[in-house]
């Protein structure tokens, strides 16, 4: 358990590396060595570079994070109950995400923004090199392929957290397609790509893993990791017929539930990955970001011992180890709103909330565990069951689909969950339903809400933020785009800023 001593020396350094970043002002792209790349050790060496900028907490837990709590399923406690927020993610849950990084606690988007292209950057100096690397070899395609696919998972990050859905508005303005490595103005000074343009840079990087990518270790982008991802970038630019196929290729076309986790599995607490995970994020003791991971701001404990599952709990007994089973207590600020929990049946092994304090303040959330320490925790990229999901909306839509296939295999998923199956034929709001259900905390809210082009709907007491309703498409759904970029990308101009934030 956190004394107030671990909570001021944490915050006191994450302080004092958020003001370095902030004294030494640069173009984002101009953070990798520009050496040329020669063998595959230093290849490789740059390579996982790239991993760890990509699942860096600055990064990671806040685009993550911030992801979901912009929907309308998750809230935050208020601070009011013991569980004080730290500033941590509020801003988006609020809608008050700022474009300068001060005070560093509001500007999500620059530490999201830096982060992304500090990953974008490393990939681009391993495919700059590709003729250079040496020996030849399946080690070096795989490391070349990795590259890529390290590019395009930011690049559909940064796509679909800055710009407009595709469906809504495919040429309007979307992220920076920068390609080469370095800080020059060829790399450095680019225009603001659009959306149609982002996604067909993110296709062919992606392609690029799936025909040349040889790793099986799926702790790193690989071949099925990747024909998921193309599925659902597909589905985000209505191709269903593609998002179909790979959706299948990425799931060996079995879609009769024997590739899910078991259920047991699925209460455990992600932590650990299995069979249905097909590219995670190896964190452990002592790689783990602590306090500012993403099972930090959810997990409190598994149940309370006493209590039935999902009671009012007396606070007296919230933080006692007798009673909280596995308490290992983080921020746990993340909560399920009343709303959301009601959407589950008690059989349903994804209704991970064991319990709340005040009807102002949420569910805990039991999904995200940790190990031995906060933070000590295996997070998915993509699981199997997105590629059920994607599979049952590509047959509602796709020209030859089958709506008896997409409730088939929507029911797989449902049974293995211990949900009872859909009875009727399932429209796109029954998928979208069962996505929230199943997807929750893993950063696909926002996304859905855009790519659908659904209204934020909020509702309840225990959603207090001052944003409660926004209409379809709303330009707030964006982030707005880093000050920093504006000021040093000579490409840009005032006008390339968000619409609301302009």
């Amino acid at each position: 358990m956190k004394t107030k001593y671990t909570i001021i020396s944490f915050l006191l350094l994450f302080t004092i590396s958020c003001s370095d970043d902030l004294l030494n002002p640069s173009p984002t792209a101009s953070l990798s060595d520009n050496d040329v790349i020669t063998d595959v050790v230093a290849a490789k060496t740059a390579l996982m570079g790239a991993y760890a900028l990509t699942g860096d907490y600055r990064y990671l837990t806040i685009y993550n994070i911030s992801s979901d709590v912009m929907g309308q399923d998750l809230t935050m406690s208020s601070g009011a109950f013991s569980f004080p927020t730290y500033n941590w993610i509020i801003y988006s849950y609020q809608y008050q995400q700022v474009p300068s990084d001060n005070p560093w606690w509001t500007g999500y988007c620059a530490y999201i923004w830096r982060y992304a292209y500090k990953a974008i950057d490393q990939a681009n100096t391993i495919i700059a090199n590709a003729e250079t690397i040496k020996p030849e070899g399946a080690e070096k395609e795989d490391i070349i392929a990795q590259a890529y696919g390290v590019r395009a998972y930011n690049f559909l990050v940064l796509t679909q957290l800055f710009s407009r859905a595709y469906n809504d508005q495919p040429d309007s303005k979307g992220i920076i397609l920068r390609l080469i490595p370095g800080s020059t103005d060829e790399a450095s000074n680019l225009p603001r790509a659009t959306v149609r343009q982002s996604y067909e840079r993110i296709i062919e990087d992606l392609t690029y893993v799936y025909e040349h990518g040889t790793a099986t270790d799926v702790q790193y982008i690989n071949k099925k990791g990747a024909a998921l991802l193309l599925a659902r970038v597909y589905l985000s630019i209505n191709d269903y017929t593609n998002a179909e196929k790979y959706a299948s290729i990425a799931l060996d076309n079995t879609y009769d539930g024997s590739n899910l986790m078991s259920q047991d599995e699925y209460r455990s607490g992600f932590k650990d990955h299995n069979q249905e995970w097909l590219w995670y994020f190896n964190f452990n003791a002592n790689t783990s970001n602590l306090y500012a991971s993403i099972p930090s701001f959810y997990w409190l404990c598994k149940q309370f011992k006493g209590y039935a599952y999902g009671d009012k709990i007396n606070p007296d007994d919230v933080l006692n180890a007798d009673i909280a089973e596995e308490l290992l207590d983080g921020y746990s600020t993340v909560r399920a709103s009343f709303s959301f929990r009601n959407m589950f049946e008690d059989a349903d092994c994804r209704k991970l909330f064991p319990g709340y304090l005040s009807e102002d303040d949420g569910f805990f959330i039991a999904k995200f565990g940790h190990r031995s320490r906060i933070g000590d925790a295996e997070f998915p990229f993509c699981r199997v069951a997105e590629g059920y999901l994607i599979k049952a909306e590509a047959e509602l839509y796709r020209q030859g689909g089958s709506s008896a296939l997409a409730k088939e295999v929507l029911n797989k998923l449902q049974i293995a969950r211990g949900a009872t199956p859909t009875a009727a034929t399932p429209t796109i709001d029954d998928i979208w339903k069962e996505r929230r259900k199943e997807l929750y905390g893993e950063g696909f809210a926002i996304h859905d809400i855009k790519r659908l082009q659904k209204p934020l709907q909020r509702t309840g007491n225990d959603q207090w933020a001052d944003v409660k309703t926004l209409s379809a498409n709303s330009e707030r759904f964006m982030f707005p785009i880093p000050n920093t970029e504006l000021l040093y990308n000579k490409a840009l101009t005032a006008a390339d800023q968000n619409e609301y934030w302009q």
